[in-house]
């Protein structure tokens, strides 16, 4: 397992630089918008479609910077379910909407293999 540290450089950039100001807003809130955050946050939609998007890629992406190809394929996998679940939930409202996000996920799954 070798470590690349132009993509160690990068993992932190793109996943902790919003984790930070999530954070930072997140106790800027008052006591009932936290925990109403908390509440949406915890709800099984958002679990199975935020949630399973931000694990696949957090997982994915520490796949390609530790050069752990399981890592990366089982990250990829949940990032491809959490899409597909968040394309199913738009779809209920919003038809085109789910086909944008469906794209989108695909993308980002196809580009986690490439980049």
């Amino acid at each position: 397992m070798s470590v690349d540290t132009d993509r160690l450089v990068s993992l932190f950039i793109l996943w902790g630089t919003p984790a930070v100001f999530s954070i930072i807003e997140y106790f800027k809130l008052s006591k009932t918008e936290k925990k109403e955050a908390i509440r949406d946050l915890t709800s099984l939609k958002s679990i199975v479609t935020t949630g399973f998007i931000l694990i696949g890629g957090v997982m994915a992406s520490l796949g390609r910077v530790l050069s752990l190809l399981p890592l990366h394929i089982i990250g990829a996998f949940i990032l491809a379910i959490g899409g597909i679940a968040g394309a199913i939930e738009a779809w209920k409202v919003k038809r085109k909407n789910s086909i944008v996000i469906f794209v989108l996920i695909v993308s980002m799954s196809a580009l986690t293999f490439i980049i």
